[in-house]
C-alpha cells in the first residue's frame, strides 16, 4: 500500500463522520404533539337536567343552552345555565350566571360572570335578591359562599360588602368585609 493513500484515506474518513455528525445534530426535531385540554366525553343542548342528594331528593335542576363533561375528572362545564335549588320548605331558589362548573359528585357548584341568585318570595311579599360576579354554591348543605362583591336588595333594604356566607334554610345573609346598608324607611298606618 502506498504511503500517500493512507492520509487521504483517513480524511475522507474525517469528512465522512463530521458530516454525518453534523447532519445529525442540525437534524429537525419532531414538533411535540398538540397537547391541550381533552375533548368532553359528550356535550348537552338545550337540556334539562335533575341531580338528586344521597338520599334521592332534589338537590338542584339545571337547564342551559350546552353542557360538556371532563373525561377525566367527571366534571361539568356549563354555558347560560338557569339553576333551582329547593330549600328544606321545598321553596325554590334560583340563579343563573354566564358560566358554572360543577364537581363530579354535584356537591360543589361555581357559578362566574353576572350572578343572579334570587330567593322565593316571603310571607307578605318581597323577596331577596343577590347580584355578585362569582358564587360557589354546595346544594346539599344549601350554602352559599363568595369572595367577591356582592349586593343584597331584600324588602326595605340594600347591602352591599365583599365576602358572603348564607344559609338558604334560615335565610341568614352575613357579607364579611367592606360592608354597607342602606335602609329604606317603613310607611306607618
Amino acid at each position: 500500500m502506498n504511503l500517500r493513500v493512507l492520509p487521504v484515506v483517513a480524511l475522507v474518513l474525517v469528512a465522512v463522520a463530521s458530516s454525518w455528525l453534523l447532519w445529525r445534530l442540525y437534524q429537525r426535531e419532531e414538533p411535540a404533539s398538540l397537547v391541550g385540554p381533552p375533548r368532553s366525553d359528550y356535550a348537552l343542548t338545550n337540556f334539562d337536567l335533575i341531580a338528586l342528594d344521597d338520599e334521592g331528593r332534589e338537590s338542584f335542576r339545571v337547564t342551559g343552552p350546552m353542557l360538556s363533561r371532563h373525561p377525566f375528572l367527571g366534571t361539568l362545564d356549563i354555558e347560560q345555565p338557569r339553576f333551582r335549588f329547593p330549600d328544606a320548605d321545598g321553596q325554590p331558589w334560583n340563579a343563573q350566571s354566564a358560566r358554572a362548573w360543577a364537581a363530579a359528585d354535584g356537591k360543589e357548584l361555581r357559578l362566574v360572570g353576572e350572578v343572579a341568585f334570587d330567593g322565593p318570595p316571603r310571607e307578605g311579599g318581597g323577596r331577596i335578591e343577590l347580584r355578585t360576579p362569582q358564587l360557589t354554591i354546595f346544594p346539599d348543605a344549601r350554602e352559599v359562599k363568595s369572595d367577591a362583591l356582592v349586593n343584597i336588595v331584600s324588602p326595605g333594604a340594600t347591602l352591599r360588602g365583599r365576602g358572603l356566607y348564607a344559609n338558604l334554610d334560615t335565610r341568614r345573609f352575613q357579607l364579611l368585609s367592606e360592608v354597607r346598608a342602606d335602609y329604606a324607611p317603613s310607611s306607618r298606618r
